[in-house]
């Protein structure tokens, strides 16, 4: 999500409570006292709110989880939607992914026998239950109603998976009372429904059980991506919200980056926002999901093409390199790209980058006009699973060179995992000693000089220049970047198995 409106936004509610109370900040009736608006001579100034609030509304409007609007179509829970999309070749199978997607799946049985109770009335509203709250002496201890299912609390570095594991998650779980919100728009909501309540209620009335209680009203399963603490305005909401929302039998999935015992840290009054955070984890499993890899990272930063290594870690960095070459941009299934009468099945292809394997691509029968179509639709191909081919090969071989040529006259981006470096692709030279040189098509000469000229096209296609003059836009960026700040070589590097 692109923060800055966002934060603009939040100023625009800061304004609000000021129209709203004329002295005091949104921090300050947070975290002290209600706003609220006088009968003498406030009715001006409650039109001049109640409009503010609707410009806000119209500003920033809560709207429902990315992942709600493609969800995937699935059968069964995380764990079977999981295994899905990494045969369908979507997701890379990551130990460290799988193991919170069984956690995930542990979660989405508990939910399928769970039926969520009516939601607790909220307790009276006085001056005096307002600062027993806030002074944390409420007798409201965030306890939840008995059979309701803990959440799960997901934190590690970036680029680790932990977004994609939670909506996961959220796509196959069965119920339509559910909602998945960056956690920012959802503090935003929180305070332009704390607002509105204020322009319409009494100073001494509390906001947050009422609120908690509309929320749980239509969702029992909340997913927030990206939790995290910043200011005291939000300290001190979320210190009576989380409490009202658990009361409520509300679920809560959520990422972060910090354990929980890093939440607001060094934070204004923070020893008022502890028992929110003892809550969450009394509330929520908290799980690591820390590879140690930060892959969208890698992708940014590799200067390698081809990887001569077909390993796990070799198919999780093409993928993030697929996923930075189409900008993140939807995946799409066995699309059917038609010519001339014929069919080419592209298995995986998403914003003008497509995915194929050896056998798709080299080893079915296809021609130099299969290649040729293919190009003129996609800027970027990714051929994964390249074996080593001697003469047994030679159609396979043959096909290979007819792409690399297409590719390379249409200034397409190549990016490959091998059995070999791509000086030692193909053995046909070896089938030269002893043959008949009379016979060329079954000597293998042909296809040694043929080769040779294709590695030498591939060795161009991975300089910096060809990508930076290239069709992909993005790669062009992001190689022209790396050669402003200086580093690497002109050619990227063809990485093998022991170069990680």
């Amino acid at each position: 999500m692109y923060r800055q409106p966002l934060f603009f936004t939040r100023r625009v509610v800061y304004k609000a409570a000021i129209i709203c109370s004329s002295t005091r900040s949104l921090a300050t009736a947070s975290a002290i006292r209600p706003l609220s608006i006088r009968n003498t001579a406030t009715v001006h100034t409650a039109s001049m709110c109640n409009k503010t609030l609707s410009a806000i509304s119209a500003i920033a409007p809560v709207t429902e989880s990315p992942a709600s609007m493609h969800s995937r179509p699935h059968n069964g829970g995380p764990i079977d939607e999981y295994a899905r999309l990494v045969k369908a070749g979507e997701f890379i199978d990551d130990s460290f992914q799988r193991t919170i997607v069984t956690k995930l799946d542990r979660l989405y049985q508990d939910l399928l026998e769970y039926t969520p109770s009516s939601t607790t009335e909220p307790p009276k509203s006085g001056v005096g239950s307002l600062w027993k709250q806030l002074l944390g002496k409420s007798k409201s201890d965030g306890a939840m109603p008995v059979g309701t299912p803990r959440g799960l609390y997901i934190y590690g570095d970036v680029g680790t998976g932990k977004t994609t594991t939670m909506d996961l998650f959220y796509d196959t779980v069965p119920t339509m009372k559910k909602r998945r919100i960056h956690f920012h728009a959802f503090m935003l909501d929180i305070h332009r429904r704390i607002n509105s309540f204020r322009c319409t209620h009494a100073s001494t009335a509390d906001p947050i059980p009422t609120i908690a209680k509309e929320l749980a009203s239509s969702v029992y399963v909340l997913c927030f991506d990206e939790f995290q603490v910043t200011d005291i305005a939000d300290a001190m909401v979320l210190r009576r919200l989380v409490t009202e929302l658990f009361r409520n039998g509300v679920i809560i999935v959520t990422t972060s980056n910090r354990h929980p015992d890093e939440l607001y840290k060094n934070g204004i009054q923070r020893e008022s926002f502890l028992p929110c955070i003892a809550l969450l984890k009394e509330r929520c499993e908290v799980v690591s999901l820390d590879s140690g890899t930060d892959y969208r990272k890698v992708a940014r930063e590799t200067e390698t093409m081809y990887f001569s290594s077909l390993s796990p870690d070799t198919n999780k960095v093409l993928h993030a390199l697929f996923a930075l070459a189409s900008g993140g941009a939807t995946l799409e299934h066995n699309l059917p790209l038609q010519f001339l009468g014929r069919t080419l099945n592209v298995p995986l292809a998403a914003d003008g980058v497509a995915r194929f394997n050896f056998v798709q691509l080299c080893k079915e029968a296809h021609s130099a006009a299969d290649y040729i179509e293919l190009a003129k639709h996609y800027h970027t191909i990714f051929l994964t699973d390249v074996p080593v081919m001697d003469m047994s090969d030679r159609n396979e071989a043959r096909r290979f060179i007819t792409l690399i040529d297409a590719l390379y006259e249409s200034h397409t981006m190549f990016f490959m995992s091998s059995e070999s470096d791509i000086y030692h692709l193909f053995k046909g030279q070896d089938a030269l000693v002893g043959a008949e040189k009379t016979d060329l098509a079954y000597s293998g000469e042909e296809e040694v000089f043929a080769f040779q000229r294709a590695v030498s096209r591939l060795v161009e296609m991975s300089s910096r220049r060809w990508i930076i003059a290239g069709r992909n836009r993005i790669l062009a960026e992001n190689a022209l970047r790396m050669e402003v700040e200086g580093g690497g070589s002109e050619h990227f590097q063809h990485q093998t198995a022991e170069s990680g």
